[in-house]
């Protein structure tokens, strides 16, 4: 009685939600009718200012990842810290990914198919001057043999060239080597304070930051910076101490051909250029890229259009004939880019791009929103009730788990009792009786918690799947090792039946999983096979054609069949007299469902009379 006068209250107040939303929305769609015309163009123009900031911020989060590259990256070698062996010196990232198979066709590009779209490669530009990459060793180590050398040089020539012809300099100049201060803790932001008066350039303190180098960091530095003296050996200076080092942000030249970003380093009293030089046109590409393709089809009305000193790159139809609807730069630092969007005229002054009417079209819309809405409206009704019986649900699952904790909790502590005050007089058997049921009833714990754990992870996908190859049929061994006893236990006997050609079966499979779902199967047959004449539980394991299959048998009531599409449901229990009369949570067959979904394998039941067959089927054979 309660529920239906529920139902009946929330059939009023969603009627009375859809009156109250669908009689502004009509006015709405009358108004729309009326300004459409005028509005057009603005709704283009929103068009193209959300194009604009995907774009920027784009733009922002190539430069976010580039920013937090330390300085020692652009260097050839570079110190790691190590678990076993400390601070190591290694090879920089930046030196690892070189040579790498160009993602273009075109392999004159140096390529990383990072995230940077036509990217050409980075370098540094030295307090004198020196321009050096990270793909070749400078310095003491200028001698080392690398395969690719001639490659390598190609490259750096090609940005030594790009960079200089942006008219790019190290406006510093390199201090002389000072070793009294080795032992300092030198703050560059010192340094740099002295040269920036940071009180008067609030967005210039904002885009500094400073990251600590190492002793280890500052000497493999100096033996790469290394110069040969007039004797041929290279005078290396062994830094001891640590130093701060201020890192600016981004900024970038270009030409309508690249785009150098670079940023000033400070480390100690010496500036250092470093940066990246891209292709220009494959980057703005790249920024609209998820725009391209509307851009591209027949239908479209649209051209999109990037300019710096003339037209750089344009997407969609000729922008003769159209009208310009937005005109903006880009965020820094590309803001003497230009994106412009424009619209066919003949689209503008119908005011929309489809064959039908504006009146046609505001009809259609407006059907299809009041559509939505009693839809939606009805499938919150829906969801809602669902929502309520899940919540029974639910609260039933917490009963039913507090009841199977308390249960084994109450036995380990009386248990634990008995030996800690008759443990003397007790003689070796029922020593080992209460032990043994400790175990047990520990082991039972720990397979109903676990199960919960194991819930949660696969309901929150953070259950990683570890299929590889593997022999099922020693799988099924392990678990007969380690489950028998438990089986006994209850009072049931284990039979295995194998194909005897299964030894030699190999699968793709989630050793875990089939674990996991083995025993969770056989706790069932336990579970609700105790009052059976019976008390046998069967694992068979057969092939099928390229198939092989694994399937748990045992001889109890079985399942009716009205209910057999709901026991793979959460927390679902068969309401009969002898569930209710059974221990569990509800949640075995729904993980045993998913655990099966995840591993790529297949689940079926079926009433074997008597009992139940609950048969796994693995992937095919490799």
């Amino acid at each position: 009685m309660l529920k239906n006068r529920l139902k009946k209250r929330l059939i009023v107040i969603y009627s009375a939600i859809f009156a109250v939303i669908a009689l502004p929305v009509a006015w709405l769609l009358y108004d729309s009718y009326l300004h459409m015309q005028d509005e057009s163009k603005a709704e283009w123009a929103m068009h193209a200012a959300q194009v604009l900031k995907m774009a920027d911020n784009r733009i922002k989060d190539d430069l976010a990842i580039e920013n937090k590259r330390s300085f020692m990256e652009y260097r050839f070698i570079k110190v790691a810290k190590t678990i076993s062996a400390g601070e190591q010196p290694t090879y920089s990232d930046l030196a690892l990914n070189f040579p790498v198979t160009s993602c273009n066709s075109d392999s004159s590009k140096l390529d990383y198919c990072s995230q940077y779209a036509g990217l050409i490669g980075h370098f540094q530009i030295d307090p004198d001057g020196v321009f050096s990459t990270p793909y070749l060793p400078a310095g003491a180590l200028g001698q080392v043999q690398l395969e690719n050398k001639e490659i390598r040089e190609s490259f750096q020539n090609q940005l030594k060239f790009i960079v200089r012809d942006m008219g790019i300099k190290n406006k510093g100049t390199a201090a002389t080597q000072d070793t009294s201060k080795g032992s300092e803790n030198y703050n560059a932001l010192d340094q740099l304070a002295n040269e920036v008066d940071l009180s008067k350039s609030k967005n210039r303190k904002k885009r500094l930051r400073v990251e600590r180098t190492s002793e280890q960091e500052q000497f493999a530095f100096n033996v790469e910076s290394a110069k040969m003296d007039t004797s041929g050996l290279y005078r290396i200076f062994p830094y001891v101490g640590t130093m701060d080092i201020a890192i600016e942000s981004f900024q970038a030249e270009l030409n309508r051909q690249y785009i150098v970003f670079y940023r000033n380093v400070l480390r100690g009293e010496e500036n250092f250029v470093q940066g990246f030089v891209v292709d220009l046109r494959e980057y703005l590409k790249s920024i609209v890229e998820l725009e391209i393709g509307d851009y591209a089809s027949e239908d479209n009305h649209l051209a999109l259009k990037f300019t710096y000193k003339g037209d750089l790159i344009s997407f969609g139809i000729d922008t003769r004939n159209t009208i310009k609807v937005f005109e903006e730069n880009l965020a820094e630092p590309l803001n003497a880019i230009t994106m412009s969007m424009y619209v066919d005229e003949s689209v503008q002054e119908s005011g929309n791009g489809q064959v039908i009417s504006n009146g046609q079209l505001l009809f259609l819309i407006g059907g299809i929103m009041f559509l939505l809405l009693g839809g939606g409206l009805i499938s919150i009704y829906r969801l809602t009730q669902s929502q309520l019986d899940l919540a029974q649900k639910r609260q039933d699952f917490i009963s039913a788990v507090s009841h199977e904790l308390k249960t084994p909790l109450t036995t380990i502590k009386m248990r634990a009792e008995i030996l800690q005050t008759s443990y003397q007089k007790m003689d070796d058997t029922k020593r080992k009786r209460s032990f043994d049921q400790i175990a047990s009833e520990s082991d039972r714990l720990t397979r109903l918690i676990q199960n919960v754990l194991d819930l949660s992870k696969i309901d929150g996908n953070r259950w990683v799947a570890n299929i590889k190859k593997d022999w099922p049929k020693a799988v099924l061994d392990d678990f007969v090792t380690m489950y028998t006893k438990n089986i006994e236990d209850h009072g049931f006997s284990l039979t295995v039946s194998c194909d005897s050609d299964i030894d030699r079966v190999q699968l793709m499979m989630d050793r875990d999983a089939v674990m996991q779902i083995l025993t969770n199967l056989v706790d069932n047959s336990l579970k609700f096979s105790k009052n059976a004449d019976y008390k046998m539980i069967i694992i068979e394991m057969k092939t099928e054609g390229d198939h092989v299959y694994l399937a748990v048998r045992d001889y109890g009531p079985g399942i009716p069949p009205s209910e057999m599409k709901k026991v793979f449901q959460e927390f679902y229990r068969v309401e009969n007299e002898m569930t209710r009369t059974t221990k569990g949570t509800g949640i075995g067959l729904s993980m045993v469902k998913k655990l099966c979904a995840l591993s790529n394998m297949k689940i079926e039941i079926e009433n074997a009379n008597p009992g139940l067959r609950t048969k796994i089927h693995f992937p095919p054979m490799v």
